[in-house]
C-alpha cells in the first residue's frame, strides 16, 4: 500500500515457458508480510575450494559432489540429499567413510537414498513482469537486465559474466545468488544449466582478518607490569584491545563462582577499597606552543582556560558527530597536557591526533606513553586513609578537590596523583613509570590490608560504573551516537570557534533527538532478566534497545542503560524491555546515579 508496509498481494499463475506471471488470471489475498523463496542453495564453497568435480543433479536442481578428493566426505542437502531421516543416514555414511581414510573403521557405510519426488527448489527464480525491478544478487543491486545486456556484449560465459557484473563479489560472495546467476544465463543461452557449469569458489568462506592467517604470533598480547602478580592471586584475564587485564578474581582455596566474585569485588569498594591496574588506559602527553589550542581544537570541551592542576574530560568525536573516546586531559603546566584514553582506543587517539597535527601545522610535540606509564585507580571510602600512609601529599578534600591532580611521592616514587570518580566517588588514579608499577601496587596492597583492600578487575569496574551512572563508550554507545543522544551536552562548548565534528553537531542540533541513553531499575518483581541488546518495545514498535544490564548486590536491585524514544526519557517513566523469551518486563527510568537507591 506504501512504502512503510505491504497491504495485499497479487497472485497470478506462472508460465514456465516464459517465466511470467498470466496478470488475467489474478487472486488478491490480504496480508501484511511477504516471504519469499525459490529454493535452496547449499553451502558448498568447501567442496569446491577442495577440488570437488560436480555435477549437475536435474532432481534436486542444483550442482552435487561427482568426484570428492581424497580424504573430503560431504554430506546432507550439499549432497542433494534433502529429506531428515536421509540426511541423518548420509550424515552417519559420511562419518563412516571418514573413520575408514583414518583407519579407525572397517564398518560399511550404510545405504542412502537419493532424493525422490519433487525437486526442493524451482528450476527457475525469477518471474518477469512488466513493472519493477528483477534482482538477482541484492549484495551488488543486479538484475536481470544487467545479465542480458552482458550476453549481448559477449560476455555469455559465466567466469566472465561474473566479472561483468560482478554478481556473487558482495558481502555473501554468491551465496545466494550464484545459483540463480547460472539458471539466468542458461534461459538466455537456451542452454541446459549443465552445460553453463559453475564459477570457482576461493577461499575464504566467510570474511577472514588478515592476522588470523599469520597465527598467534601476528596477534601478540601485551602485559602491564602488575601483570604476574594478578595471575598469582587468582586473575581470570581477558583480552582488552591488545592488552591482557583481570575481569575476575578467583583466590586459590575459596570457592566462588565468577559472579559472586564480581559482586564481592564490587562490595569492597564500596564498602572499604578496591584498586584496578589501568595501565591499559591510553596516556598521551600533549607539549609545546599551541598545546591548549590543538585540544581545543581535537576535544569539545574547553582547555585554553583550564588550570594547571586541574583535570577535564576530553571527548573526541569523529567529523559526523559521532562520539568516538572519552578520557580526561590534565594540565601539568601552561603548555603541557597529560591526557588519557579509553583502554581500546589508545593507538587510534594518537593516530588521530598526529594526523591532524600535520594537517593544522601547530606547534605541539606528542609523546605516547601508554606502554611507559603505568596507572592504578585506588577507589572507596578507605581509599584516602590507605594512599596517606605512603605519600606527604595532602589528600583531604579542601586540599585535593574531585577533578585536581597532584604530583608526589608515592611509594617512594615520583607519581601523578588525579581524583577521579568514575567508579566511586572517592577515588585515586595513579600514574608512575611502568619500572615502578608493580613496586607501588604492592606497596598499596600492603598498605591497605588492615582495611580490607582488595584487587578488582574489569567485570568489577563495569558494575561500579553503572552504579555511578556512567556510561561507556562504544557499549553504551555505538557507531551512530551523538553527545546529544548520550547525555553528554556539557561536555561539549559549541561557542569555540572549531573542533572536530562541530559543524555536524550544529546540524544535529536543529533536528528532533531520535533516541536518549537512560539510566533504568527493572521492576523487583521481574520473572525473566533481560540481556544487552533485548529491544525496548513501546505499543508493538521498537523504541530502543538494552546497552547495559546488571544486577547490583549494593543496590540490591537490577540497573542498566537504556537507548529509549525521547518521551521515554524522563525520570519515572515505564518502559517495556522484551527478553529473549518474548517475555515482557517492565522497567522505570531514574535519576544517572544508582547510589542514592541505596538503603542501607
Amino acid at each position: 500500500s506504501d512504502k512503510l508496509g505491504v497491504s495485499a498481494v497479487i497472485v497470478c499463475p506462472y508460465n514456465e515457458a516464459t517465466a511470467e506471471a498470466d496478470p488475467h488470471q489474478q487472486v488478491v489475498l490480504n496480508c501484511d508480510g511477504v516471504a519469499m523463496s525459490a529454493g535452496w542453495a547449499p553451502a558448498a564453497a568447501l567442496l569446491y575450494q577442495a577440488g570437488t568435480q560436480m555435477r549437475y543433479d536435474q532432481a534436486v536442481q542444483q550442482f552435487v559432489p561427482n568426484q570428492l578428493p581424497e580424504g573430503v566426505f560431504a554430506a546432507g542437502k550439499v549432497n542433494g540429499i534433502f529429506e531428515l531421516e536421509q540426511r541423518l543416514l548420509d550424515g552417519k555414511r559420511a562419518g563412516a567413510e571418514a573413520a575408514r581414510y583414518l583407519g579407525k573403521s572397517t564398518a560399511d557405510p550404510v545405504a542412502v537414498m537419493a532424493h525422490r519426488g519433487n525437486s526442493p527448489s524451482h528450476p527457475y527464480p525469477i518471474v518477469n513482469h512488466p513493472k519493477g525491478k528483477n534482482f538477482v544478487d541484492f549484495d551488488e543491486d543486479i538484475q536481470v537486465k544487467d545479465f542480458i545486456n552482458a550476453a549481448k556484449e559477449g560476455f555469455d560465459n559465466i567466469e566472465l559474466m561474473k566479472r561483468f557484473t560482478t554478481v556473487g563479489m558482495g558481502p555473501s560472495q554468491g551465496k545466494h545468488s550464484n545459483m540463480n546467476a547460472i539458471r539466468i544465463l542458461a534461459r538466455i543461452r537456451d542452454l541446459p544449466v549443465e552445460k553453463i557449469g559453475s564459477t570457482t569458489a576461493r577461499p575464504f568462506f566467510h570474511p577472514t582478518p588478515i592476522g588470523h592467517l599469520g597465527g598467534r604470533g601476528f596477534h601478540p598480547h601485551r602485559h602491564t607490569a602488575m601483570h604476574e602478580w594478578h595471575v598469582k592471586e587468582g586473575a581470570v584475564m581477558m583480552e582488552a584491545g591488545v592488552w591482557l587485564r583481570p575481569a575476575y578474581y578467583l583466590p586459590l582455596g575459596i570457592n566462588l563462582t565468577s559472579q559472586q566474585a564480581v559482586q564481592q569485588e564490587a562490595m569492597a569498594v564500596r564498602k572499604s577499597a578496591g584498586m584496578i591496574d589501568g595501565s591499559t588506559l591510553g596516556k598521551i602527553e600533549v607539549f609545546g606552543k599551541d598545546a591548549a589550542a590543538f585540544l581545543e581544537r581535537f576535544y569539545t570541551g574547553k582547555f585554553a582556560s583550564q588550570k594547571v592542576g586541574n583535570s577535564r574530560i576530553a571527548m573526541l568525536l569523529d567529523e559526523a558527530g559521532v562520539i568516538v573516546d572519552d578520557g580526561v586531559a590534565v594540565r601539568l603546566d601552561q603548555d603541557k597536557f597529560y591526557v588519557s584514553t579509553n583502554s581500546s582506543n589508545a593507538a587510534t587517539v594518537y593516530r588521530e591526533m598526529q594526523r591532524n597535527l600535520q594537517l593544522w601545522g601547530m606547534q605541539v610535540t606528542l609523546v605516547n606513553l601508554t606502554g611507559v606509564m603505568s596507572a592504578m585507580t585506588l577507589a572507596g571510602p578507605s581509599s584516602r586513609s590507605i594512599l596517606s600512609e605512603l605519600t606527604d601529599l595532602d589528600l583531604l578534600e579542601e586540599a585535593f578537590p574531585q577533578g585536581a591532580y597532584r604530583e608526589a611521592l608515592v611509594a617512594g616514587v615520583k607519581a601523578i596523583v588525579m581524583r577521579v570518580a568514575f567508579v566511586s566517588d572517592l577515588a585515586f588514579e595513579i600514574h608512575v613509570p611502568s619500572s615502578a608499577g608493580l613496586h607501588v601496587w604492592q606497596k598499596i596492597m600492603e598498605a591497605g590490608k588492615t582495611y580490607g583492600l582488595r584487587p578488582f578487575g574489569t567485570d568489577a569496574q563495569r558494575l561500579l560504573r553503572l552504579e555511578m551512572g556512567h556510561h561507556l563508550i562504544s557499549h553504551d554507545t555505538d557507531g551512530l551516537t551523538n553527545p546529544f543522544e548520550a547525555h553528554a551536552e556539557s561536555l561539549v562548548a559549541m561557542d569555540k570557534a572549531f573542533f572536530i565534528g562541530q559543524r555536524s553537531l550544529k546540524i544535529l542540533q536543529k533536528k528532533p533527538v531520535k533516541k536518549k541513553l537512560v539510566t533504568f531499575v527493572l521492576d523487583a518483581d521481574f520473572g525473566e532478566l533481560p540481556k544487552e541488546c533485548n529491544l525496548v518495545i513501546e505499543k508493538g514498535e521498537i523504541a530502543g534497545r538494552v546497552t547495559s544490564i546488571s544486577f547490583s548486590e549494593y543496590v540490591n536491585r537490577v540497573i542498566g542503560f537504556a537507548f529509549v524514544l525521547p518521551e521515554q526519557a524522563k525520570a519515572g517513566h515505564r518502559f517495556a524491555i522484551r527478553t529473549d523469551s518474548g517475555r515482557i518486563e517492565m522497567a522505570e527510568v531514574v535519576e544517572h546515579s544508582f547510589l542514592s537507591l541505596n538503603q542501607g
